[in-house]
């Protein structure tokens, strides 16, 4: 299993960090090299007035103060965006919960799939193969949020799928018959982690999904 550039979303705010913290160096410096000069040239008959250098010493502790809190949170940034990524890695190899419709069956098994329902009501499932024809078809009482409604991996004929990779279709209705808002999930393991453009995609049956969309985590 593959984990492509981990680091890389990582690296870059480094580098930011350290150009942010050379840059706020030579603003205090050139401030206070603008500050000794005229302090230097002021004229002796008509000093700076008190409450003006104040004022200026206040400015520029105010704008110190500013670029340590700016380096502290870019520095914290990189840190907490390094545990985060770090984190993210204990995902592969874990079974994730994406909305659709697929189902793979390996070793005779097939893979989870959930449903959630506005209201309670029967969910009417379709199993089809690669082809796109209906190989099973089978109903299921739920109630309103998930629920589970996988396939237990027999054919319509009672004899077992073989394995593969399948598509589900499922709709809900009510107790009146009438359609029930629902959605499909599947679950399956994941297979890797990348990061793009510091953005987390996992890849699951052999698609990429971003870690946002994943509902549920399991092992």
């Amino acid at each position: 299993m593959a984990i492509e550039a981990v680091g890389s979303g990582t690296s870059a705010g480094a580098g930011t960090g350290a150009a942010s913290a050379a840059t706020s160096a030579v603003q205090k410096d050139e401030f206070l090299r603008l500050l000794v000069t005229q302090i230097r040239n002021q004229d002796p008959f008509s000093p700076m007035d008190n409450q003006q250098f104040i004022q200026q010493l206040t400015q520029f502790t105010s704008l110190e103060q500013l670029q340590d809190i700016n380096s502290q949170l870019q520095q914290g940034l990189v840190v907490s965006q390094s545990l985060n990524n770090t984190m993210l890695l204990s995902l592969v190899g874990r079974q994730a919960t994406v909305a659709g419709d697929r189902v793979v069956v390996s070793g005779g098994a097939p893979s989870r799939t959930q449903v959630t329902a506005g209201t309670g009501g029967t969910a009417t499932v379709q199993v089809k193969d690669a082809a796109g024809q209906v190989v099973a078809s089978y109903q299921r009482q739920v109630t309103a949020g998930w629920n589970d409604v996988s396939w237990d991996g027999r054919l319509a004929d009672g004899t077992a799928a073989a394995d593969g990779d399948y598509t589900v279709a499922v709709s809900v209705t009510d107790r009146a018959g009438n359609a029930v808002t629902s959605e499909t999930y599947e679950t399956g393991p994941v297979e890797s982690l990348r990061f793009e453009n510091n953005v987390a995609i996992v890849k699951i049956f052999g698609r990429d999904h971003y870690v946002a969309e994943i509902a549920q985590i399991s092992r």
